[in-house]
């Protein structure tokens, strides 16, 4: 079984639990697999979840929120070839369960260092899953289920397709929290009538606003030269330093700006690039100021602008190489 469903998720359960639920006592336990994790390793990884919930508070996150809605504390349950009983993953009362379903076999002797487990023997779900999302399967979990095996993979290709056309075809940007800063994709530059600035990272492409759209609208817009992918991520870098006077050249019309943020996936370098913002022009109450903050910058404050962020977009995933530029933007080395 992966550490993700052995170890990661029982913590993540545990935190959440003891952040939202302080009252219920009982929910606030570690739960591992048994026959998967030994009790020396059990509690040693209980005795980190006191610093976990500490990190999780400093984040600053509205946890009064999420507690209104999740209602009841978290329980993992595990579902694996060798599962006998279903008991523990039917719905319960005082529950949410959370089922980790592994679809690798446990095979003994194969890798004495995994207990018998074969690593990525059907847990990556890109070999199995066809392009299905979790998204996508709940949003047609019916029709899905209510399918024969042999149909399932036409059904789950023309489900994607619709997905995708829908998707390329969509310009929503995601809004940051109570900040006027949105991140989106390429096309979401389309609708650039819509922002006072635009920060675009990565290759333009054809649905891009071309100069003259960008002249009769008044719109500023900042192309920075990274590319896409990894290479894009250490040319950014080069290109944070364009940013703040871009910001603080923006119109002032009485209101902080409207800002979008770009590229091609809107998960990656568009993400760093809100990031470096949130640092520079925000103070801890999210209020904008037109003047970059002259005080120092540290991992904590990052840690935090990064969590607004993930909340308000949870599909973002900026990449170690895309953190690491903004970090050494951010906080640079004093020789």
């Amino acid at each position: 079984m992966p550490d993700a469903l052995s170890k990661t998720i029982p913590i993540w359960c545990a935190v959440i639990n003891r952040l939202l639920f302080g009252e219920m006592h009982e929910s606030h336990k570690l739960g591992t697999p048994k026959e998967v994790v030994g009790a020396s390793e059990h509690a040693q990884i209980e005795a980190l979840l006191y610093g976990f919930v500490d990190d999780v508070k400093d984040l600053g996150l509205d946890l009064s929120s999420l507690r209104s809605v999740l209602k009841k504390p978290l329980r993992p349950s595990w579902v694996t070839h060798d599962s006998t009983s279903t008991h523990e993953t039917g719905p319960s009362t005082h529950y949410h369960t959370i089922i980790c379903c592994t679809a690798s076999r446990r095979v003994f002797g194969a890798e004495m260092s995994e207990d018998g487990y074969i690593q990525g023997a059907g847990d990556d779900s890109e070999g199995w899953s066809n392009g299905l999302t979790p998204t996508l399967f709940w949003r047609h979990s019916e029709q899905l289920l209510a399918a024969v095996e042999v149909d399932m993979p036409c059904l789950i290709q023309g489900l994607t397709t619709t997905h995708q056309d829908h998707g390329a075809a969509s310009s929503d940007a995601v809004k940051l929290g109570l900040t006027r800063l949105h991140i989106g994709t390429l096309s979401s530059a389309a609708q650039a009538e819509q922002y006072d600035g635009i920060v675009i990272c990565g290759d333009a492409t054809p649905s891009m606003p071309d100069q003259k759209a960008k002249d009769e609208t008044g719109k500023r817009t900042l192309d920075l030269l990274c590319g896409n992918g990894k290479l894009g991520s250490r040319a950014l870098r080069s290109q944070l330093p364009r940013i703040p006077p871009f910001i603080a050249s923006l119109p002032d019309y009485g209101s902080p700006p409207k800002i979008l943020f770009v590229c091609p996936t809107g998960k990656d370098l568009s993400v760093g690039t809100a990031l470096t913002v949130l640092c520079l022009f925000f103070d801890n109450k999210y209020r904008f100021s037109r003047h970059a903050t002259s005080t120092s910058i540290d991992k904590a404050l990052i840690r935090r602008r990064l969590a607004l962020i993930t909340t308000a977009k949870p599909d973002t995933n900026p990449s170690r190489s895309t953190l690491q530029s903004v970090h050494s933007f951010l906080m640079p080395r004093l020789d």
